[in-house]
């Protein structure tokens, strides 16, 4: 058998070519750690809800109102939900959304013609935690 002879040149231009890849899968490598670093984690929020009735002359309306809170500050700009249900086997059902002022406050205005409960719901984002508050019962006027 006759031994394959490399030229000088071609063992270098292989070496170097060896040595680039390395150095991509290196980069990569290193890329890919970053990448996998944990994200942070978001911030608990916490949404109280309450309501207050607004005579009307012969008729009336609730409003219900709620805070976006996250350590204590209001958050602001954020989209909640107000979810209502009502009957012997309700179902929770979405009936108004909109989004939270500068101190993180919420109303809606609501005129129950039958018993109804209404909670209010953050969905959450990529820097607030989900949250709901309690529920509150509203009641038409006789």
């Amino acid at each position: 058998m006759h031994a394959i002879r490399v030229p000088v040149p071609a063992r270098a231009v292989a070496a170097v070519a060896a040595v680039a890849v390395l150095a991509a899968g290196g980069v990569l490598a290193a890329a890919t750690v970053v990448s996998a670093a944990p994200h942070p984690k978001p911030d608990p929020t916490k949404l109280s809800i309450s309501n207050r009735v607004v005579a009307h002359g012969k008729h009336h309306v609730d409003v219900v109102s709620g805070v976006l809170r996250s350590d204590g500050t209001g958050v602001a700009k954020e989209t909640v939900a107000l979810k209502a249900r009502t009957g012997v086997r309700p179902r929770w059902a979405v009936v108004a959304t909109g989004t939270t002022g500068t101190t993180g406050g919420i109303s809606f205005t609501v005129t129950p013609k039958v018993k109804t409960q209404f909670e209010l719901v953050f969905a959450g984002d990529p820097t607030y935690r989900a949250s709901h508050s309690n529920v509150i019962t509203a009641r038409p006027v006789k």
